[in-house]
């Protein structure tokens, strides 16, 4: 077992929060209720609502701070980064342990980012989902036995819910939508220094049976860095419309970009 192994299964919730973090800021979560005093936070549950004020704050404050034009376009930038930053790290954690952390939405806490994206995200409770879809279970760390519990968890619950409310509200398209999902499910897995081909297979066993039609809407590449590692990367095959927004660029995964430039682009990354 892998030393992220051993943290991440024996060590408790602090020790397998520690190593996710590790990982970068957008794998970081915290536990438990926000601190006395805190503001801003959403309940990730009531986000499923399309004309509830908790979405139209989401969604607004996502609008005006990237600057977008159109309500769907927000929209579209929106469920990318929020599956790349609420529900990646129990992608990832899943791909290096077999295990799935409980990111149904009543177990989810998010504060938005007045400038772009998911701010913060909280679990309310430190829950494995492996063995029957509640509570705790003997360590299980097959990804096989167990991605049936992450597909319900991070995507027939929370991500297609959401994108789903999203198509009512903004009128957005739900293919696209779901492109977002795969984007933002699919770019956990570069965070890991883990065997490409080992992360390319839990990849095709994540969309194996899953809902939503993701496995169409882009593939994963192997690319080496300039300081020699190996990471995975994903190529979209749908458009979050980001290069509308008042940055104007066009996000490393875009479908507007040729597959060769964007390999070679992410072979140039630190």
């Amino acid at each position: 077992m892998s030393a992220y192994e051993e943290a991440a299964v024996q060590d408790g919730p602090l020790a397998a929060l520690a190593a996710l973090a590790a990982h970068g800021p957008r794998y970081r979560l915290g536990l438990g209720a926000p601190p006395p005093g805190a503001s801003g936070w959403l309940a990730a549950d009531r986000l499923l609502d399309p004309y509830g004020p908790e979405l139209s704050r989401l969604l607004d404050t996502e609008y005006r701070g990237s600057g977008h034009r159109t309500a769907h376009a927000a929209a579209l930038t929106l469920i990318a980064v929020y599956a790349g930053r609420v529900t990646a790290a129990a992608v990832l954690y899943w791909a290096l342990t077999g295990r799935v952390l409980d990111v149904r939405p009543g177990n989810v806490l998010l504060r938005p980012d007045p400038g772009h994206g998911i701010a913060e995200v909280r679990l309310r409770a430190f829950r494995m989902l492996d063995r029957t879809g509640e509570g705790d279970g003997p360590p299980r760390r097959a990804p096989a036995e167990t991605v049936g519990a992450l597909q319900h968890a991070v995507l027939a619950q929370h991500l297609l819910p959401l994108a789903d409310a999203l198509r009512e509200r903004t009128r957005a398209g739900l293919r696209q939508l779901r492109g977002g999902v795969a984007h933002g499910c699919a770019t956990a897995l570069g965070a890991s220094r883990a065997d490409p081909g080992l992360l390319a297979r839990r990849w095709a066993a994540f969309l194996d049976g899953a809902p939503g039609g993701l496995a169409e809407l882009g593939d994963v590449a192997a690319v080496t860095r300039p300081d020699g590692t190996r990471r995975l990367v994903y190529l979209r095959r749908t458009c979050c419309l980001f290069y509308t927004s008042a940055e104007a660029v066009r996000c490393a995964s875009c479908c507007l970009t040729s597959r060769d430039d964007r390999i070679a682009a992410y072979e140039g990354r630190s």
